[in-house]
């Protein structure tokens, strides 16, 4: 019996389940300490070895296990009593062994005695535990007394938008969903707390020094999503977290804020340990867009991660810095982040541009193509009807459609031309683009591509359809 008071959590396990195989008596009140152990899978072996055993004396400690906060050990503690011959001497303490066994329709039945262990569970650990309760008080016509307890009930419900209309009452018992395991459940909680705007910040702000590292996570998460200044100095604090996760959310939330004096800190986060943090960063004082974040940015363009030097070299290019550009046309031949990087060039405005022009000229096609696609985004009309006659299909493919989306005439010629390309895609692309753009110089060159049907039905089809 001395396993039971074992510190590693695995050997108490082992010894609860054993006694129970043993069947000795003497075992029951070592269990019923069990009962309190804070691992949750001891205290449920505990309380199924004592219903095994059959011992009365176990019964008020497994009555007591009947509220604890898991629902497994409640259940197991409810089979156990059901086992020793227990039998509730009220229809409250009957409410409670229900609810234990997750018997909702018998527990409406008890009427006004139900209603206080449900309310109990409105705030369970478990998040179908407390919808199942919500459900139940409501067959039971609950009605609660004021808009605390209201929100705390509409969270059960998981009616996020009404529990916003309710103002402050809600922000207290939103702030304790972050605590919740279900993921789900705190992400909601985090989305009602943004809409409370400024009623949420204070207490938000305090999140930032909570213990549970999940809690500081959202909450950084909805201060940057909240837009005020007062949460400026503590996210800077929250930069340096021993949670990574919490570093590079406040990082994330720093640049949304805007706010120059974020500026020096950020810079600092740059050589964080861990690289996750250190690409937040560098994404984050894009935003910023202040000049002090050039040089040391240039320094983790050499970063030993790649997303790292992804996010450095864009922003760069926001800073206006050609050193960012050289960086993201370096991205371009990785043909992972050869996309990523050519958007990244287009969101630049007119310093992508010529270089994405550029690259219309390198030899690796996956980078032409990229560049075809991104210029087509930003209108560059005569790049792309270059493009249609390059040497790879794909180049080709992606200016037709991008001219066709355009609405340039100058592309209607081109265009024509291609409708006698070899490639069936190409044709079929620029049939298509030839119908977006609708001039009558298409007519005769569409009616002859409606001979095409033998080799692709989409030529002819979108042909056809470009005809007047």
């Amino acid at each position: 019996m001395n396993q039971l008071n074992s510190d590693d959590w695995k050997v108490r396990l082992n010894a609860a389940k054993a006694l129970g195989k043993l069947g000795d008596t003497q075992a029951v009140e070592p269990l019923t300490v069990c009962l309190k152990d804070r691992n949750w899978e001891v205290r449920r072996a505990a309380a199924e070895t004592l219903g095994n055993l059959g011992d009365m004396r176990a019964v008020e400690p497994l009555i007591v296990a009947l509220t604890d906060q898991e629902k497994s050990v409640r259940w197991v503690a409810a089979k156990a009593l059901g086992k020793l011959g227990y039998h509730p001497p009220n229809d409250s303490e009957k409410s409670v062994y229900l609810i234990a066994q997750q018997k909702w329709n018998e527990v409406v039945h008890l009427g006004e005695s139900a209603v206080k262990p449900l309310i109990v569970c409105l705030k369970d650990q478990g998040v179908d535990v407390r919808q199942a309760a919500a459900e139940t008080l409501g067959k039971l016509g609950y009605h609660p007394p004021n808009d605390s307890e209201k929100s705390v009930y509409l969270i059960a419900q998981r009616k996020w938008n009404e529990v916003v209309h309710l103002g402050e009452p809600a922000v207290k018992p939103l702030i304790a969903c972050l605590f919740d395991g279900d993921y789900k459940v705190p992400q909601a909680a985090a989305e009602a707390l943004g809409k409370l705007g400024v009623l949420a910040v204070e207490p938000l702000i305090a999140c930032l020094k909570d213990q549970n590292s999940r809690v500081r996570f959202y909450a950084a998460t909805v201060l940057g999503e909240l837009g005020d200044m007062r949460a400026v100095e503590p996210l800077i604090v929250a930069l340096t977290d021993q949670e990574a996760s919490v570093r590079w959310v406040a990082a994330k939330a720093l640049g949304k804020l805007g706010d120059t004096r974020a500026v020096e800190p950020l810079i600092a986060a740059l050589k964080d340990r861990d690289s996750w943090v250190r690409r937040h960063v560098a994404s984050a004082l894009g935003e910023l867009g202040d000049m002090r974040s050039a040089e040391p940015l240039s320094v983790a363009l050499k970063d030993p991660d790649s997303s790292v030097r992804f996010n450095a070299a864009e922003t760069l290019g926001k800073l206006g810095d050609t050193r960012g550009v050289e960086g993201l046309i370096a991205f371009l031949q990785d043909q992972k982040s050869s996309q990523d990087a050519a958007e990244a060039l287009g969101r630049l405005g007119e310093l992508g541009v010529d270089p994405l022009i550029a690259c219309l000229k390198d030899q690796n096609p996956h980078v032409r193509r990229c560049a075809a696609e991104v210029l087509g985004k930003l209108g560059a009309v005569e790049p792309l009807i270059a493009c249609l006659k390059d040497q790879n299909s794909s180049v080709r493919l992606n200016a037709a459609i991008a001219l066709g989306g355009l609405g340039d005439m100058r592309a209607v010629e081109p265009l024509i031309a291609a409708l006698k390309h070899h490639r069936c895609p190409v044709r079929w692309h620029a049939a298509e683009a030839l119908a977006q753009l609708g001039d009558t110089r298409a007519v005769v060159p569409l009616i002859a591509a409606l001979d095409d049907r033998d080799q692709h039905p989409g030529v002819w089809e979108d042909a056809a359809a470009a005809l007047p």
